[in-house]
């Protein structure tokens, strides 16, 4: 329960800041961007855990990952299909979050997250 008032409490807080940094210039880069994850298909009946949810915000050039339960340790991966940079890091969920710096860059961004247990997650977004 504390998990998800803590989730709630960052969005919100996320919100805030990004309404009082907005008084400038304002880009769709600036703008958080709210990606959905979900899980592959083909990977369904793998965990215990069939309404699992990955959230994921993207503001200035940070992936921000809130995971709703513990998964163990996870790769990510981060393409930029426009331009081909990657990113790849792997993460403990323990805490239920994870920050991937990435770029700027105009482009079409694809996330792939796989579990231990071989599931996958995947969400793209736009800039």
């Amino acid at each position: 329960m504390r998990q998800r008032k803590f989730y709630f409490l960052f969005f919100i807080l996320c919100a805030i800041f990004n309404s009082t940094t907005a008084m400038g210039e304002s880009s769709t880069k600036d703008q958080p961007i709210f990606i959905e994850i979900r899980k592959d298909p083909s990977n369904l009946p793998r965990t215990p855990h069939p309404n699992c949810e990955i959230n994921a915000i993207y503001q200035y050039g940070i992936l921000h990952l809130q995971f709703a339960y513990d998964m163990g340790e996870v790769e990510i991966s981060v393409i930029n299909e426009t331009t081909g940079e990657m990113w790849q890091q792997t993460e403990d969920t323990t805490f239920g979050s994870a920050l991937i710096t990435t770029s700027t860059d105009v482009g079409n961004y694809y996330i792939t997250i796989v579990t231990d247990d071989g599931s996958c997650y995947t969400g793209g977004f736009s800039l």
